[in-house]
């Protein structure tokens, strides 16, 4: 392994050159604009190019309003990128970061990975910011590394080897990510959150409408921003779906490469799946001008329409689709139905209203199930999210919810807007300012990276998962699941990877094992497949619930079910991996695709 020169943690930064590398990026990009322009078409709308180049140069260009977070450089810097806005992502959570911190590590989204390098090629990221790292390692070797811990032999002291680390993805996985890197390390996620409209009786209907399309198709729905819900008032609902009706009908939809077309492919065609089954669980009330149509050989969910009053029941899922979810309310009763949920609460993130509504505006500040879901910055009136100079990378974005945005670090958790720049200045520079502490930690980064360069292969070995005493399963290919378990040493928690702890998914279905089944057996399995098709539109815990009382029957003891339960266990771990037993059941169909275990589970 070669050691490479980084910049040296805990030192200090100054703006000029961080104004000016910030800059020149600027200006690489607007000179090789079409190019970039180009590449980024392979992915996403002309519309949505335009954009998220606009948003990238506005952080680059204004990144002197963050001055004041730039005073130290501090340790290595982990980057989980999200699956959209590939070039304003990248600006957010890997430059801005690498301009205070020695080193920044990301891995390409799996979906990105045809056309991300020409990025990095052509803005000439490895020469402009030689501090940014791009891993081609899996995901399990990218996480031991990234989560290890440096030792001194000496004084067995230990130090995180990341000192923070950027998530932007599903709050389920930012859960169980959170749970491998050490408490020390200071935990940023961006996740996914409820941001409803709200169109009152006295709206501008034209300009609402507007924003409605651009919001929800902005990215064909596949972004944070998107809303989840669009609450109408019931005396304007009528004219509303007419106007928005008539809109969609002049939308074009079709391939990038037409850069008129405003939806297109969806970037992952597995997501066919999980909206397919959204649609099917809500067909009462999609719209007869939108069927609901799905071109599968283009990966291209059409714009559709659902209208639900809210008295039937509030939509607290992120679509992720261009799927417009209209919901009629009829007074401020009706609108407590939905914002004082507790599915809403959790995943609270910005609220934007056209018109007046005296019950929203109560909300700002205000504690719903014991906890603020709202305040100036999160209210957005009568302009939305994704209009010019309302998100911008200089500002913090995100919600109160736990799963829209929070941060973490010494086992704290605290949801809250976050932006890297200011929350790495506050939690884990400006606990070092005080010159002495700085100081300190100077002789101690060095003191590490000697230890570092002179025992690399010994340190390699030290390299673990730090996880907590729950159990988790970490998906190593395709077909390989790991199964942690946890020893301790000096204090510290440490992932021993076993290969018992290893299990490989059969490649065919286990046919002598599938004659050896009775019929109850049989039924059971069959239970199981039929819940696997629901579990994308199902909680965790939901779904863990359910599979559980699979096997459970009525009339039986406590002692019975348990019995039956753990049969019934070890006839899927006999279906799936030919063994007694296997991964922690619940965790593993969560996280495995459904179309390899269904095959498996055909009896």
């Amino acid at each position: 392994m070669r050691i490479q020169k980084r910049n040296n943690p805990y030192t200090p930064l100054r703006f000029s050159e961080v104004g000016l590398s910030a800059q020149y990026l600027a200006d690489i990009i607007e000179t090789r604009l079409k190019d970039l322009t180009n590449i980024l078409l392979k992915y996403e709308s002309h519309e949505v190019v335009q954009d998220e180049v606009a948003r990238t140069l506005d952080l680059l260009k204004h990144l002197k309003e963050n001055k004041k977070y730039f005073r130290l450089r501090v340790g290595a810097i982990t980057t989980f990128l999200p699956r959209n806005q590939p070039l304003y992502a990248f600006a957010c959570f890997v430059v801005v970061p690498s301009l205070m911190a020695s080193e920044v590590h990301f891995r390409i989204p799996h979906s990105m990975k045809n056309f991300f390098p020409e990025i990095l090629k052509l803005l000439k990221i490895s020469r402009l910011f030689p501090n940014i790292i791009v891993s081609f390692s899996e995901r399990l070797d990218f996480l031991k590394a990234r989560s290890a811990l440096l030792i001194d032999p000496q004084t067995e002291e230990s130090k995180p080897i990341t000192d923070v680390v950027i998530f932007t993805g599903i709050p389920a996985h930012a859960a169980r990510l959170r749970l491998v890197f050490d408490r020390r390390t200071l935990f940023i996620v961006n996740g996914a959150g409820h941001n409803p409209v709200v169109i009152s009786k006295d709206a501008n209907l034209s300009k609402a409408v507007e924003a409605v399309l651009t919001l929800q198709l902005y990215n064909q729905g596949q972004d944070c921003a998107a809303p989840n819900a669009i609450l109408v008032h019931k005396s304007v609902a009528i004219e509303f779906l007419r106007m928005l009706r008539e809109n969609i009908r002049d939308i074009k939809v079709g391939h990038y490469t037409d850069k008129s077309c405003r939806v297109g492919p969806i970037s992952d065609p597995n997501d066919l799946v999980r909206i397919q089954n959204f649609l099917i669980n809500n067909r009462e009330w999609i719209d007869p001008s939108t069927p609901g149509t799905i071109r599968t050989r283009d990966s291209i969910v059409e714009p559709t329409i659902i209208y639900k009053p809210i008295i039937k029941g509030g939509n607290f899922s992120e679509i992720f689709a261009p799927i417009i979810f209209v919901q009629e309310y009829a007074n401020d009763k009706e609108l407590k139905l939905y914002f004082e949920n507790k599915d809403y609460a959790q995943n609270a993130m910005y609220i934007t209203l056209y018109g007046t509504s005296a019950y929203i505006q109560s909300l700002i500040n205000r504690p719903i199930l014991g906890k603020k879901i709202l305040d100036r910055s999160t209210f957005i009136h009568n302009t939305h999210l994704h209009a010019p100079g309302v998100e911008r990378g200089t500002l913090p974005y995100g919600g109160y919810g736990y799963g829209a945005s929070s941060l973490s670090i010494n086992g704290k958790i605290t949801a809250l807007p976050t932006l890297p720049q200011r929350d790495i200045y506050k939690w884990i520079v400006q606990p070092l300012l005080n010159k002495k502490t700085v100081k300190s930690y100077n002789k101690k980064a060095q003191k590490f990276t000697e230890i570092q360069e002179k025992n690399v292969e010994r340190l390699l070995k030290l390299q673990s998962l730090t996880i907590n005493p729950r159990p988790q399963i970490d998906k190593i290919t395709n077909d390989t699941y790991l199964d942690s378990h946890l020893i301790n040493k000096h204090g510290l928690r440490y992932v021993k990877i076993d290969e018992k702890d290893v299990y490989h998914l059969l490649k065919k279905p286990n046919v002598g094992y599938i004659n050896s089944l009775n019929r109850a057996d049989i039924k059971l399995i069959h239970d199981l497949r039929k819940l696997l098709k629901r579990k994308s539109v199902i909680s965790a815990d939901k779904f863990s619930s359910l599979l559980y009382s699979i096997p459970k029957a009525l009339n039986e003891t406590k002692v019975g079910n348990i019995t039956r339960q753990r049969l019934f266990f070890q006839h899927v771990y006999q279906l799936l991996f030919g063994r007694k037993s296997g991964p922690r059941l619940a965790l593993f169909l969560i996280d495995a695709e459904n179309k390899t275990v269904d095959k498996l589970l055909d009896v």
